[in-house]
């Protein structure tokens, strides 16, 4: 039965198709700050056949303990010599919507974003799934691997939205890589 709209109002209606793009291998992270690390190493168990390990990628970036963002990550190098790379500054002062995710994740795109489901935490996106040809956002879902817990979550894409954003300020902060 849908939900009667009195004092919220009517959810937008949009009409995406179920898409997924996961990679291989998903990696648990090791330590309780290296979320971003666990995500690229998955993210690059699609493109190469040799993974560092999480102690050699510390050592070979020189990371410290905490967290670590997309600047950082790009200037670093952090995904090797691939130039298939896009980030929130590909989008300037636009909320990323649902269809671009959705369209990411079509063109194949493995994506990682930081949200606030462990405080400023990253996870990597695996699947944006539609029931319905229209239907309401809150009934759009996205599934998602978080390295923390090394568990597969299928959230709400309603939820997800509203928690893509971290207590410093980032909004949307994602990077999305394809294979050369």
């Amino acid at each position: 039965m849908k939900r009667i709209p009195e004092y919220f109002g009517e959810q937008p209606s949009i009409s995406l198709d179920s898409v997924a793009s996961v990679p291989p291998r998903l990696l648990r992270q090791e330590r309780d700050w290296t979320c971003s690390v666990a995500c690229i190493r998955t993210i690059l168990s699609a493109m190469e056949t040799e993974i560092p390990s999480e102690n050699d990628f510390i050592q070979k970036y020189a990371l410290e303990v905490g967290g670590h963002y997309t600047e950082e990550i790009l200037q670093k190098k952090m995904f090797g010599k691939n130039k298939n790379i896009v980030t929130k500054r590909d989008f300037p002062h636009q909320d990323i919507s649902p269809s671009t995710l959705n369209k990411l994740l079509q063109e194949k795109y493995l994506i990682m974003a930081e949200c606030m489901y462990n405080y400023a935490h990253w996870v990597v996106i695996l699947g944006y799934f539609s029931p319905c040809n229209r239907c309401d956002i809150e009934e759009h879902q996205i599934l998602l691997y978080d390295p923390y817990y090394d568990m597969v979550r299928l959230v709400i894409a309603d939820e997800f939205f509203t928690m893509w954003c971290d207590p410093s300020g980032h909004k949307q902060e994602f990077i999305a890589v394809k294979k050369n």
